[in-house]
This record gives C-alpha cells, sequence and structure tokens, in this order.
C-alpha cells in the first residue's frame, strides 16, 4: 500500500507539473477561494487574479462584472511581488454562460506593469469598452513588457451605432503598448470586434515579442481593423512577428470626426524587424447599403484595404519581411478612395499564393513604392517584390505613380 501511494507522487516530481489546484469561483458581486466561504467583491475578477497562482483557473458565472485594472502598485501587497502565471502555466480567467465586463469610464480591462502581471489567459468573455478601450495595455518603459496575454473566444463589443451617432463612444477595442507573446484568437468560433466609435479595433505599438490575431471578425469600425507602430519617440524597433491570419473585415474608417476617412484596414508602418504575415484575410467595403451613407458629400465610400509605409521618424528603418498569403480583399463599384493594397517602405515583399485584390473603381487595386502629390516616393523604396502569378488584381496596378510596363511586371512575378 505504501508504494502504491508514493508512486504517483513520485511520477509528479518528476514530471516537474505541480498538483492541480481548485480553482476559484466568482459571481458578480462575489468571490471564493478554494476552501473559504465567498465573500463580497466590488470586483472579484480582479481580486481573484491577484489572488491566483500560475496554472489556477477563474471559472466566472454569468452576469455582467465591472471593470478590472491589474499590475497597478496599490496591488503589490497582496499579489506578493508579482500577479499572474508564468510560462506554460498561465492563470485562466473562463466565463461559464455569458459573461460581460462592462468598462464605464476610462478601460473595461487595464493592464500595467507597475506589479509584474504576467501570462493571464481569458476565455470566453465579453467585453464592452469603457470610453477609451476595451483592453487597455499602458505604455511601458524599456525595461518592461507585457507578456503572455491571450485571449480565446472573447469578443469586444463597442456600444455605438455609426448610423444613428449615438451609444457609447470608445476610442480603441484593444491598445497595446510593448507586447510580447500576444494572442487575440477565435477558437471555436470567430471572435468578435464591432461598434467601435472613433478609433482602431487594435492598435499595437512597439512590439518586442510575436503578436496572433487570428479568426476575428471585425466591423463598423471608426478607424483601422489593425495598426502596428513602432515609433522611435514610442520606444524600440519592433521585434517578433505579426500573424495575422484567417479575419474577415468589414467597412472601417466611419467616424464622423475623421470625415469618414479613418485610414486603411489594415496599417502597417514601419519599424519593424520582424515577419509580418497576412494569411486568409478577406475584407470588404460597401456591401452593405444602409452603411454606404457614411460618407461626405461627392466624395466615395470607404477608404482601403491594406497599406505598408514608413513615416518619417522611421529613420530609414524598413520592415524587414512582408508577406501577403491567399487573401481577398474588395470593394463595392464605385467605393474606396486609395489604393486596395499600397505598399512600401518594406526590404522584402512577397504576394504569394492566390490573394485577390478588387478595386471599386479608378483606385488603383495594387500600388508599389506609391508617390506623393509631387510624384516622389512616399516612403523608402521596397527592396525585393515578388507578385506570385496566381494574384488576381481588378484594377489598375501602380508601380512608382505609372503604370508598369510588361517588362516590369515580369520582373515582379520572377521573370526577368
Amino acid at each position: 500500500m505504501v508504494l502504491v501511494t508514493l508512486i504517483p507522487a513520485l511520477l509528479v516530481l518528476v514530471a516537474g507539473q505541480p498538483p492541480a489546484l481548485a480553482p476559484i469561483v466568482c459571481t458578480p458581486s462575489s468571490v471564493s477561494l478554494p476552501g473559504t466561504p465567498a465573500r463580497a467583491s466590488a470586483s472579484p475578477i480582479e481580486d481573484a487574479i491577484v489572488a491566483a497562482k500560475p496554472g489556477q483557473s477563474i471559472l466566472l458565472d454569468a452576469g455582467d462584472y465591472s471593470a478590472l485594472e491589474l499590475g497597478f502598485q496599490r496591488q503589490a501587497r497582496l499579489a506578493g511581488g508579482s500577479i499572474g502565471g508564468q510560462a506554460g502555466l498561465p492563470v485562466i480567467v473562463e466565463g461559464r454562460g455569458q459573461v460581460r465586463i462592462r468598462g464605464q469610464r476610462g478601460d473595461a480591462i487595464a493592464i500595467h506593469q507597475d506589479v509584474r502581471t504576467a501570462h493571464i489567459l481569458f476565455r470566453g468573455l465579453e467585453i464592452h469598452p469603457g470610453t477609451r478601450a476595451g483592453v487597455m495595455f499602458f505604455r511601458q518603459p524599456a525595461s518592461r513588457r507585457h507578456v503572455g496575454f491571450h485571449f480565446e473566444d472573447c469578443h469586444i463589443l463597442g456600444q455605438y451605432s455609426h448610423l444613428d451617432d449615438a451609444g457609447q463612444r470608445s476610442k480603441w477595442g484593444v491598445w497595446g503598448h510593448q507586447l510580447d507573446d500576444f494572442r487575440f484568437i477565435g477558437m471555436q468560433m470567430p471572435a468578435r470586434i464591432q461598434d467601435i466609435a472613433l478609433e482602431h479595433a487594435f492598435y499595437l505599438q512597439n512590439p518586442v515579442g510575436e503578436m496572433r490575431i487570428e479568426n476575428v471578425h471585425g466591423r463598423r469600425l471608426g478607424r483601422t481593423f489593425l495598426q502596428v507602430t513602432a515609433r522611435k519617440r514610442d520606444g524600440p524597433l519592433g521585434v517578433g512577428d505579426v500573424i495575422v491570419r484567417n479575419c474577415r473585415v468589414e467597412d472601417v474608417g466611419i467616424a464622423r470626426r475623421d470625415g469618414f476617412k479613418g485610414g486603411s484596414a489594415f496599417t502597417i508602418t514601419g519599424r519593424l524587424t520582424g515577419t509580418v504575415f497576412f494569411e486568409q484575410n478577406v475584407f470588404r467595403a460597401g456591401f452593405d447599403p444602409a452603411l454606404r451613407k457614411l460618407k461626405r458629400p461627392g466624395q466615395p465610400y470607404g477608404t482601403g484595404a491594406f497599406v505598408a509605409w514608413m513615416e518619417p521618424e522611421a529613420e530609414g528603418v524598413q520592415t524587414k519581411l512582408l508577406v501577403l498569403r491567399d487573401n481577398d480583399f474588395r470593394f463595392a463599384e464605385h467605393c474606396g478612395d486609395r489604393p486596395v493594397v499600397s505598399i512600401g517602405g518594406c526590404r522584402d515583399v512577397r504576394i504569394v499564393g492566390t490573394n485577390h485584390f478588387a478595386s471599386g473603381g479608378a483606385q488603383p487595386a495594387l500600388s508599389l513604392d506609391p508617390v506623393d502629390e509631387l510624384g516622389q516616393l512616399a516612403a523608402r523604396a521596397n527592396g525585393t517584390v515578388f507578385v506570385a502569378p496566381l494574384t488576381t488584381i481588378e484594377g489598375p496596378i501602380s508601380l512608382r505613380g505609372q503604370t508598369p510596363s510588361e517588362a516590369q511586371l515580369r520582373q515582379l512575378h520572377g521573370h526577368p
């Protein structure tokens, strides 16, 4: 009998896995730690995460929860110096039924690093942005980063109607600075980010590790679906791959204060030293008749689908490698006011597989090395560019502001 009871314990020790921890259970007004009765809480999710150990689960009963903040100095004593899990052992925050985190003023979820906070997996949550963001990762000094924040099957649902100009005027879905191992993924279903009033679904600055956005449906956004920047004044060069896969995006850039011209759906602005990889994404603009009235008189509805360029402060640091594979970007007839896809400021561009770029009118379907009103390059010239012969382009092609010759097209296809 002694041997029988000791062997499982030995196996656990050899495998290096800690024993399973009983979950923490929350309701919208209480938190219950293992072995203790439930106690009232004004912010049960926040209290549970601060108390959780690496690998521990937090189960949320259905209902409406208050906004939460993590990583702020006031939590140092309660957290014992750190909040969250560790690599391979995240704290898991999981909804049981319909769980809504409601932001009011500010953010629904706000994360800082005054107290180290890392490796937290949010699963199955509905996040309602406050007046600022659904999820806010605060700006950090160079010595700090936000590590290991994953969102699975989470939805960020703004409460604003662009048609009626009414409701909560949220600014961002996710605003993030110096993210490392960030994931926002639809696992069992597409994750949704929609009805953001003023700006971007994802505004991600100066990444310091890999970022993945997969199987997300974004629609009715004030500005872009995704904008990735790495400005020198904001922090270090962008490090790590940016992977955007299997996302469907519709009707962006429709904020009134921008004159309904809030940028291209996917925007990359240079100083990114990893691979920027877009695969099997779909973009549509102008196919919803109700939304097409969101424009100024005499202007077309919509903007562009994809733009890569370099801001002046990029100081010549090009995006290292841009890959577009099997994407489908289309504008309805007479929609769009700029190229569907515009690419400049990249060292290596590979448009591979079976991409489909369709213009709604005279605007280029593909513009390489775009120029400004004076005919000057808008960004540093691209280096190597390859456009697969199977690419479908409906509309004009522009190369440095001109229609490319047959020889130039053959060179783009890899046939000098």
